[in-house]
């Protein structure tokens, strides 16, 4: 399955596009700071924080604390 038919699933549940962008990227490449998963998933990162946000509320992500802190992403089977 490419990216591209993830990304239409992924909104097809409900993520918006940045949401279903970070989803993606934290899936791939593990837990990572606000920084570098706007600069991985290619969205601004004046938004990132807002996408992370609702990926919280909605359940599909975590935040590991610390300085800085790293959001990670829950088990996609959960979802699908």
């Amino acid at each position: 399955m490419s990216s591209n038919e993830i990304l239409i699933k992924l909104r097809k549940l409900g993520l918006s596009n940045y949401e279903a962008k970070a989803y993606i990227a934290l899936i791939e490449y593990g837990p990572l700071t606000a920084n570098e998963l706007s600069a991985i998933a290619m969205i601004p990162y004046s938004k990132i924080y807002e996408a992370l946000s609702k990926l919280r509320e909605k359940g599909w992500i975590n935040v590991e604390g610390g300085k800085p802190k790293k959001y990670f992403a829950k088990p996609p089977i959960q979802y699908l």
